[in-house]
């Protein structure tokens, strides 16, 4: 039976044996203590599954989920089918959060009788150093409820990211299975519909709660794949159609958030490639990013990268390939 106080932490685990025990060890020390710890083992093969059972006889809140490998998306639900809180948080497993965060984000909710609370972004850090977090309530500014339409725009301007793991939820909006298995970014394609089931939500303004490592092996660092370009123009579309179908006004918030995601996508083909399917990809996020560029460029709420890349993409196709090479080689989009 589900516990209305009780907040069950999931934590996806695949491969992340040298950065899972700083994650467990930070959400056990939580000053929220009604809490239990859902480690979702999704077929690891360095050991990590090993280092769940060793780390659940530490904390008896905790329980270990070992299952074949599904991916990221698949690895939260499974968590969720399980879940006995009434409250969910996803942690990552490579990550580590502030021993305040559970708190600043319940208090959040019971304060503003919303049922998701967020903080806009995780504190980013490289991997191999120190990223220090804030240890007690004093420093945390009070939530604001926010109404679910502006937090959508925060959205899609990208000043409020739609990462699924600095967010607290009320298990209800997410439903089962709200992570699309099989796709990259699913946390783009999920959170905005999640969002949309509630009326408002509580914004917590402190990136010092949640510690989000940078790994050169990361899944959104990795090499092009095929599924990458799939994923962006599956997400891009439903994305644009449900966004401009629930709030019209956003539509040109919708564009940017499309155009975003293609370009970032776009910008990771190789400009040197002679298979088939990448030529494929490329034309085809190519087609999304001539839809909505002339809206991006337009739109004065942009972010100044985006509406740059649009301005480019006026002297065609090779031209804008050659300035994603150039600006990713600088570090200039990401």
């Amino acid at each position: 039976m589900a516990n209305s106080n009780l907040v069950s932490v999931i934590v996806p685990v695949y491969n992340v044996k040298p950065y899972l025990r700083e994650c467990f060890d930070s959400i056990c020390r939580q000053s929220y203590r009604n809490i239990e710890i859902i480690l979702v083992d999704d077929g690891s093969t360095d050991g990590s599954g090993e280092l769940c059972d060793v780390l659940a006889a530490i904390d008896d809140r905790t329980t270990v989920l070992h299952k074949e490998n599904g991916g990221l998306s698949d690895a939260r639900n499974a968590g969720l089918r399980i879940a006995q809180g009434d409250w969910i948080s996803f942690v990552d497993s490579d990550d580590y959060i502030s021993p305040v965060f559970i708190e600043v984000l319940f208090n959040a909710c019971r304060d503003t009788g919303c049922q998701i609370s967020a903080v806009p972004f995780g504190k980013p850090f490289n991997d191999g150093d120190a990223c220090p977090l804030v240890e007690s309530l004093d420093p945390v500014a009070p939530a604001k409820a926010l109404p679910s339409p502006d937090v959508q725009r925060l959205m899609l301007y990208q000043t409020l990211d739609t990462g699924a793991q600095w967010r607290l939820y009320a298990k209800a909006p997410l439903g089962i299975d709200p992570f699309p298995k099989g796709l990259y970014y699913e946390d783009l394609a999920s959170v905005y519909k999640i969002i949309h089931k509630v009326d408002s939500v509580a914004v917590v303004d402190c990136r010092e709660l949640y510690a989000y490592r940078m790994r050169s092996n990361s899944i959104i660092r990795q090499e092009y794949r095929h599924i990458k370009g799939e994923s962006a123009l599956i997400i891009a579309d439903q994305l644009y159609h449900d966004i401009c179908n629930w709030y019209p006004d956003l539509s040109k918030a919708a564009a940017s958030r499309c155009f975003s995601v293609c370009r970032m996508v776009f910008a990771q083909i190789p400009t040197k490639n002679n298979h088939s399917r990448q030529i494929q990809d490329e034309d085809l996020l190519w087609s999304v990013l001539s839809l909505h560029r002339k809206a991006v460029l337009r739109d004065r709420e942009a972010r100044p990268r985006e509406r740059f890349a649009a301005f480019v993409s006026y002297f065609g196709k090779s031209a804008f390939s050659l300035f994603c090479c150039v600006a990713r080689g600088l570090g200039l989009l990401r």
